[in-house]
């Protein structure tokens, strides 16, 4: 068996498990041609095992893994967010001191500093592919590719078109906005 077969089993495991937490069709998520750029991500921001453990975990179960959450919002927003930032309540987390220079728009008072968990466990890793050492070494959220925005389950979901993106057509405002039934 070559590595090539090896990564394309993985890639279709991963959205195997991606369709039952997002709550869409394998054919919806490969259909968004992001499958392969998501596992990559999940792989080289995470590793191998975080993802292994994530994808063999309960999808059913609360709390869920961490790893899994930042896989919901990856498939839904195209937007990385570390496992560290997924129970973030602050809608500004990615302008963080530190992080671009700028303050926050929200302040951070979400979880007091004792409640926050650790930044980095064993397997996770930097966009350099080194070991996460603590939560200054982790990367931003980032938007994966070019496509990942329009291509979000979220807009399907709302029934909606991206802004800027995959516009309905002129005249489209004249007839009753129809819904998709997932």
């Amino acid at each position: 068996m070559t590595q090539t077969a090896t990564t394309e089993e993985k890639v279709r495991e991963f959205v195997k498990f991606s369709a039952t937490v997002t709550g869409f069709t394998e054919f919806d998520l490969w259909g968004t041609g992001q499958a392969e750029a998501y596992y990559e991500t999940v792989v080289d921001q995470e590793g191998p095992d975080a993802l292994q453990k994530a994808l063999s975990s309960d999808p059913s179960a609360v709390p869920a893994d961490p790893v899994v959450k930042s896989i919901i919002k990856l498939w839904y927003v195209g937007v990385w967010y570390g496992p560290e930032l997924t129970g973030r309540v602050d809608v500004a987390a990615w302008t963080a001191p530190g992080r671009s220079g700028a303050k926050p728009a929200v302040p951070d008072d979400s979880q007091p500093e004792e409640s926050l968990p650790p930044q980095a466990a064993p397997g996770r890793r930097t966009a350099g592919g080194d070991l996460a050492g603590d939560g200054e070494d982790r990367t931003p959220p980032f938007v994966v590719s070019p496509d990942a925005y329009t291509e979000g389950l979220l807009w399907r979901a709302i029934g909606a078109h991206p802004s800027g993106a995959k516009a309905p057509g002129y005249g489209s405002w004249a007839s009753p906005p129809a819904l998709e039934n997932h």
